[in-house]
């Protein structure tokens, strides 16, 4: 039986509504958070608490083994692919995480970040988001312990984008905001104030942090509080959103893969309407602190990222494979490693549209600069396509050659 919301209790059976509170309030299996919730315009606020049941444990279930599917999946890609799949994967990350706050970025100026390339100066804003979500990437660690620890990450991440919208959102307090704030709806209905004073805000965000560290709590629960009370204490002026999402991508790519944290926000993004109105309904003084109904709604977007992360993985390696069986065929007379030259640059061509640089391809194959342009000048120039707007040069392959057009 599906988890019924107390506030859609409070509407549909109001003769039960104080009882059934009181019995998950105190259940010997619910968990009592720090933090209480109030809603905007109202007096009261609640303790916030999560009862524990079945949903969730096979929520968990679930999303394990999809990881065990997905793994054995990873296994049968070739690692160059997976590289350019995960940056095609970034770029629609950052583009997506930007379009939930409703700021524009285009593919081409994240692409041209990750390349080098430089962007107009209303654009330079978005290297910090890139560089940051590059992290997740390449692996590199980060540390969300302290209050401390988010403002200095607030700063080389969302800050700049920040200014770049309204120059009057830096932070201006000891380390976080120190005047209001209002979350308002198109028709600028207020629909949530953020924590008040900075104290407040402070204190919330130190406990709403020893929650996220929290090991006694199993991780995809812990990741989905931590994202409802980041926003619920909505610490700075703007660019909380865009925060409080990656900090939960940045956690998912150390306990799955970079590659399930980087459609979290593509996942989020296409049920936007849904994703604002479960912070609304959570926050509702009707529903009391209960957080279950928003912890288990946030754990199925992780699990559709996982959904869409296997499903695309499989239909780029099934496009692999198949491609790969023509290009066989057209360079069948070719040794060795001109042969492995040209798969890599269909990998390049089919998975991130960017390329492959000369150090990438030199990785790749074990083999030095002047063996691989070697190589390539013996490739006829119209098999592959070279991006020389910045260094280094990025190489794909011409699809042309695979697709039925003259060479």
């Amino acid at each position: 039986m599906k988890y019924m919301p107390l506030w859609k209790i409070y509407y549909v059976s109001p003769d039960t509504y104080e009882q059934v509170y009181a019995e998950r309030f105190y259940a010997c299996t619910t968990k009592h958070f720090p933090i209480s919730v109030k809603e905007v315009n109202r007096k009261q606020a609640y303790p916030s608490f999560l009862c524990y049941n079945e949903e969730i444990s096979l929520l968990i279930q679930t999303m394990y083994q999809k990881y065990i599917q997905f793994m054995k999946l990873l296994a049968e890609c070739p690692p160059v692919m997976l590289r350019q799949y995960a940056v095609s994967c970034l770029i629609e990350e950052v583009q997506a995480t930007n379009e939930i706050e409703g700021v524009r970025s285009t593919r081409k100026q994240i692409k041209d970040i990750l390349q080098n390339i430089p962007v107009s100066a209303a654009y330079r804003h978005l290297a910090s988001l890139v560089d940051q979500y590059l992290r997740i990437l390449n692996h590199e660690g980060a540390s969300f312990s302290t209050c401390r620890d988010v403002r200095d990450f607030y700063d080389s991440f969302a800050l700049a984008e920040v200014v770049q919208e309204n120059p009057a959102h830096v932070p201006d307090g000891i380390i976080f905001r120190k005047a209001p704030v209002e979350i308002t709806s198109q028709t600028n209905r207020v629909k949530h104030e953020g924590l008040m004073p900075e104290q407040a805000i402070i204190e919330a965000m130190d406990q709403a942090l020893s929650i996220l560290q929290a090991a006694e709590i199993p991780l995809l629960v812990r990741l989905a509080a931590f994202h409802y009370f980041f926003e619920y204490i909505h610490p700075f002026y703007d660019g909380n959103g865009r925060t409080g999402r990656f900090i939960v991508s940045y956690y998912l790519s150390l306990e799955f893969s970079p590659y399930i944290a980087l459609r979290l926000s593509v996942e989020i993004n296409k049920r936007k309407n849904a994703y604002y109105k479960m912070f609304e309904e959570t926050s509702s003084q009707w529903n009391r602190g209960d957080l279950t109904p928003f912890i288990l709604q946030f754990m199925e977007f992780i699990s559709l990222a996982f959904d869409d992360t296997i499903s695309l993985l499989s239909r780029k390696k099934e496009q692999l494979k198949r491609f790969a069986a023509q290009l066989n065929e057209k360079v069948a007379g070719q040794d060795a490693l001109t042969k492995t030259i040209y798969y890599l640059l269909l990998q390049a061509s089919l998975f991130s549209g960017i390329g492959i640089t000369m150090d990438q391809l030199m990785e790749a194959t074990h083999k030095t600069r002047v063996t691989i342009k070697s190589r390539l000048s013996k490739i006829p120039q119209a098999h592959y396509l070279v991006d020389k707007n910045e260094k280094p040069f990025h190489y794909r392959l011409n699809m042309k050659i695979l697709l039925g057009s003259k060479e």
